[in-house]
């Protein structure tokens, strides 16, 4: 069998520090034919430098191509560029500068999606650390690790971390570049990806998944981030899928209530998470979107964050 091209994309902003890893790790990946996209988002510290100086220095087998953004874009416009206008690949890798990935990750996810059609965006499992290295406990690992694989259609509300993943580039050809105000391709791209067919989760690990002080998932950000610009993106999408009959009336107003009431339960979650405090947690258990396990759910998080079982 004649093996595609498959683009392995690494994105990066301003983490020197870890660059290096996540740069090897790409150029360790055993699936042929494969061109590594090193992309920096006009970083200020010296990011930049070290994808360049390892890019000149490759004499491997894969194909490198190294951008630096004249300014910097944003993450949703990054990714605009680094999947439509610089990924050449029938399936696209994403990988981001501070995590790592197993130099089996692009062959086994390749060869998933290749025997499934179906499927438009397959995730493995992840091990969290800390800036050191150190694992998370099970308590916040759990909360990425798959033990099985696990199927979804559209309406299940299942969700594909973007980091994790694999996708087929008809995710991002078919509905075109993130909207201006989308604060993020994460989402946005898992939503697409289940409206064009089905998502997957694969159980084997095969990243490392780094949250450290520069994160976009630290505390301080979190609460701040616009949710609503989220949900405005995945109507537009889905928009697109309803005219195009990919979706029937039916389908797009079941989900457009989901999303809604989704929407909701996390912009009060996010006031939790960022605060930990009794009437954070009180707001977030009034909602009435949420059901009773998910309320028990919330008082057990609680219970193990005032216990130390948290990041």
């Amino acid at each position: 069998m004649n093996h595609p091209l498959i683009s392995y994309v690494v994105t990066a902003y301003n983490i020197e520090e870890y660059i290096r890893e996540a740069v090897e790790c790409a150029f360790a990946q055993t699936y042929s034919p494969l061109e590594i996209i090193l992309s920096d988002d006009c970083s200020t510290d010296g990011t930049f430098e070290i994808m360049k100086k390892m890019a000149v220095g490759y004499t491997g087998p894969h194909k490198i191509k190294l951008n630096r953004n004249e300014k910097n874009l944003g993450i949703t416009r990054h990714m605009n560029k680094a999947y439509l206008e610089l990924a050449e690949g029938e399936i696209i890798v994403a990988a981001h500068g501070d995590d790592t990935s197993i130099p089996e990750r692009s062959s086994v996810m390749a060869e998933f999606l290749l025997k499934n059609p179906n499927i438009t965006q397959a995730a493995c499992s992840a091990i969290v650390v800390d800036q050191n290295d150190v694992p998370y406990d099970s308590y916040i690992q759990n909360g990425v690790k798959v033990d099985k694989l696990r199927r979804y259609k559209f309406g299940s509300g299942a969700h594909v971390a973007i980091g994790f993943s694999a996708f087929r580039r008809t995710v991002m050809d078919y509905f075109g570049p993130l909207g201006e105000h989308c604060p993020t391709e994460d989402d946005s791209i898992g939503f697409r990806a289940i409206l064009l067919g089905d998502i997957a989760f694969l159980p084997d690990i095969m990243i490392k998944y780094r949250k450290h002080s520069g994160s976009n998932s630290r505390p301080e950000l979190f609460e701040k981030f616009p949710v609503d610009e989220i949900f405005n993106q995945n109507i537009t999408d889905m928009n697109i899928a309803l005219k195009d009959n990919i979706i029937t009336r039916e389908q797009y107003n079941d989900e457009k209530t989901r999303l809604y009431k989704t929407k909701e339960i996390r912009k009060l979650y996010r006031v939790y998470f960022s605060r930990r405090t009794l009437i954070s947690l009180y707001h977030l258990l009034r909602c009435k979107y949420l059901n009773n396990r998910r309320r028990l759910s919330y008082i057990r998080e609680h219970v193990e964050y005032l216990l130390g079982h948290h990041e």
